[in-house]
């Protein structure tokens, strides 16, 4: 919900920029209620619901996830909660709403006061009643003005006989009969809440003022359709007599407006063209139509919106097991007919660094002697220094050690023993302690002869 609302308060403020930005050629071109019914378009992308997954285009449809919007407003709030305990984003909704609150509240109670200020003392005037609207005189009332929406009035100045001329005093009427015909109170009221939803946006204020000129320009554009030159100069004479200060924001009087120098240029340039009307009409569906499909939640429901699922864990491959050595290489498995014990190596420092196979654990003593023999044999190796009994032992191990993982086979190595070229390994015959000892110290024994 708070990702829905952040998202809709946002794409309303942006079409409200874009509404500001064309609201002028469109109502050049097209008529001042072309471009009063644009306003339209914020208010329905604040109320529009995401939409279906069948209803999104193709493209969109097929998006792995959508932008979380709730996850990126709680990201900072759960580091700061954490530190200092307190629920930013639950806050900031929270005055958020009671902000809302307080200015819808405000206003309509200040709209409540001035209706009925006005009504208190006025003076029913019957003769001028016509389509269920009453029609009255009030002292509080500096211009005419309607007001009420299921009980629909017009509220006239107390001196309206000394202050307007027939005609004029006839189109003063028409103009506030307009507005009510036009449902234009309801509209104020729901412009009004759209401005309390956005109580904290300087541009909704620049918008809420332009959606006024534009209600009252467009109410002109309709009495004035069919007037003549004569009753265009007696409406302009008419508004001049009616401008009144600032009212309530749900009221619409003839002479509010901050504009009224526009108002007075359209009354003498503007005539009514059907042909434009109509296509200004189309031009203002299309753009509410195309307006709201391309803000409307990309498309994709909030609540049921694809989220990336974590990747299932990898069965290990055939020969591995899930345990790695430490340096990250994997284990082999048990010998079959082991019954799924795995052979223990000798107790070893460097154990866990090898393959664990049997005789594994015997490689960083080859490697000793090997590079002993290699020395001349400057040094008695481990083996030799253990005595003839441990020698013969490991004898047999020693000699059937496994080779280094990965490493290419020497044929040539044992064809002197028997052994068929290319077998992967092999088993020289027992040797004893003695002939151990004496193969090992040979090379010792011929570099003291050399030197």
């Amino acid at each position: 919900m708070i990702a829905w609302s952040f998202e809709a308060l946002a794409a309303s403020a942006a079409l409200m920029l874009v509404v500001l930005a064309i609201r002028m050629p469109v109502a050049r071109y097209f008529g001042p209620h072309i471009a009063y019914g644009l306003w339209a378009l914020p208010a329905l992308r604040l109320i529009l619901p995401p939409l279906p997954e069948e209803v999104a285009p193709a493209p969109l449809a097929t998006l792995p996830s959508t932008i979380e919007f709730e996850w990126l407003l709680a990201a900072p709030a759960r580091a700061d909660a954490a530190a200092s305990g307190v629920d930013w984003a639950l806050l900031l909704a929270t005055l958020w709403i009671v902000g809302a609150a307080v200015f819808l509240a405000w206003h309509l109670l200040s709209y409540r006061h001035f209706v009925g200020k006005a009504l208190a003392d006025a003076t029913q005037l019957p003769r001028f009643d016509r389509d269920g609207i009453e029609v009255c005189a009030s002292p509080a009332a500096q211009g005419p003005f309607a007001a009420g929406i299921f009980l629909k009035k017009i509220v006239l100045p107390e001196d309206y006989r000394s202050r307007y001329e027939a005609d004029e005093l006839r189109l003063a009427l028409e103009h506030e009969v307009q507005h009510h015909r036009r449902c234009d109170i309801s509209a104020n009221l729901i412009a009004l809440v759209v401005l309390a939803f956005h109580w904290w946006n300087p541009i909704a204020y620049f918008a809420h003022r332009a959606f006024r000129v534009e209600q009252e320009l467009a109410c002109d554009a309709a009495v004035l359709a069919q007037a003549t030159a004569a009753e265009r100069h007696a409406y302009g004479a008419a508004l001049l007599k009616s401008a009144c200060d600032r009212l309530p924001v749900a009221a619409c009087a003839l002479g509010a407006g901050d504009d009224l120098k526009r108002r007075l240029r359209m009354m003498k340039t503007y005539r009514f063209s059907p042909s434009r009307a109509r296509m200004g009409g189309l031009l203002a569906a299309g753009l509410v139509g195309g307006g709201l499909m391309l803000t409307a939640s990309d498309g994709l429901p909030a609540e049921t919106s694809p989220r990336l699922a974590p990747p299932p864990p990898t069965a290990p491959g055939p020969g591995r097991v899930g345990l790695r050595g430490c340096r990250g290489r994997w284990r082999c498995d048990p010998p079959p007919g082991s019954g799924g014990a795995r052979p223990r190596a000798a107790p070893h420092p460097r154990r866990d660094r090898a393959c664990a196979r049997p005789g594994a654990w015997l490689r960083p003593r080859l490697r000793i002697v090997r590079r002993r023999r290699r020395s001349g044999g400057a040094a008695l190796s481990w083996l030799e220094r253990a005595g003839p009994a441990r020698a013969a032992a490991h004898g047999d191990r020693l000699a059937g050690a496994c080779p280094r993982r990965g490493a290419p086979h020497r044929p040539h190595a044992h064809a002197a023993r028997g052994t068929p070229t290319g077998a992967r390994s092999y088993r020289p015959p027992a040797r004893s302690a003695a002939e151990i000892a004496t193969a090992r110290c040979a090379p010792r024994a011929a570099s003291a002869a050399r030197s």
